[in-house]
């Protein structure tokens, strides 16, 4: 069975930082916050190293 990739996540700086203030802003909506940290989380670097 072939190895599936996930596809690269890159925001600008732009959506990086509108991304940063849902996922962290006391006045947004709960599931909006989820969302953006999904996001953020799956746009940081995986190393080869096996640990994150």
């Amino acid at each position: 069975m072939p190895v599936r990739t996930p596809c690269p996540i890159a925001p600008s700086a732009a959506e990086r930082a509108r991304l940063k203030k849902m996922a962290y802003g006391h006045k947004t909506e709960h599931r909006l916050r989820v969302r953006a940290q999904v996001v953020l989380h799956a746009a940081r670097p995986v190393s080869d190293t096996g640990g994150r």
